[in-house]
């Protein structure tokens, strides 16, 4: 059984989110951000209510109204903060547990995203801090995470969980299934 869960973020094709649910992942991510390069629309996220893991919807700055709207058509199970939302916003969320990207332990949400400044961009956000928070909080460790760097990250960070795109795609929003299946052969390795 792995200790670190496993979150395969910017899934735009149902098949990709079987194959890395298949593969293991604990969480895929929808991304409802309309300027992100993994945007969603709704007409297609509805496609993904059905499947048998966990929705993560990603949202930045969205209203609380949007935020329930969707999560109600698209039956998702996690709301992920990634914009400039305050405690006081992530607190009427009532439907579903937040995660929030920020480096604020005294942030109310069940998981603190540590991701690079610019979510999405595939660079590296702050792993000593990551770390820090790790001990005092569940993290999930977001931003340039690939198959050949996620052991040594869960390792030096030991986060709840790791949030990963760009690291497993061949184009954005289109994922890669041979890197996903050395994602997960590689992170078994650390845990035998």
């Amino acid at each position: 059984m792995r200790n670190v869960e496993v979150k395969i973020c910017g899934i735009t094709r149902v098949c990709d989110a079987e194959f890395a649910a298949e593969c293991g992942a604990d969480y895929v991510g929808l991304v409802f951000v309309p300027s992100s390069k993994r945007f969603l629309p709704l007409g297609e996220a509805m496609k993904f209510a059905g499947l048998p893991v966990k929705k993560v919807g990603v949202f930045a700055d969205a209203s609380l109204e949007e935020i329930r709207r969707i999560a109600k058509m698209v039956k998702l199970d996690v709301i992920q903060l990634h914009g400039n939302e305050t405690p006081e916003f992530a607190s009427r969320i009532d439907f579903a547990p937040v995660w929030k990207a920020c480096y604020d332990a005294d942030f109310p949400a069940a998981r603190i995203v540590c991701d690079a400044p610019r979510g999405g961009s595939g660079q590296f956000g702050d792993h000593a801090l990551a770390a820090i928070l790790a001990k005092k909080r569940p993290v999930m460790l977001a931003g340039g995470i690939t198959p050949e760097n996620a052991a040594e990250l869960i390792q030096k960070v030991r986060p709840a969980g790791i949030d990963l795109a760009g690291g497993v795609e061949c184009t954005p929003g289109i994922k890669d299934f041979r890197l996903i299946r050395k994602l997960f052969d590689n992170i078994r390795r650390i845990e035998k």
